[in-house]
């Protein structure tokens, strides 16, 4: 029970700052879920191609 207790604390500091439903996908966003998806396997959404489109100021 200590297991689960402890995953899902590290579930929700890990998307504690990362906004759900849409994201605006910086560089540095990118970079941190690279980070985050290394260390605890959880990452926000902004994956190169989402931080791509939202840098050209594309809608998807």
């Amino acid at each position: 029970m200590k297991t689960l207790g402890g995953v899902m604390l590290i579930a929700v500091v890990a998307l504690a700052g990362c906004d759900v439903v849409d994201p605006d996908c910086t560089p540095e966003k990118a970079a941190k879920r690279q980070v985050q998806q290394a260390t605890i396997g959880v990452s926000n959404r902004c994956t190169p191609a989402e931080t791509a489109r939202d840098t050209a100021g594309i809608d998807g």
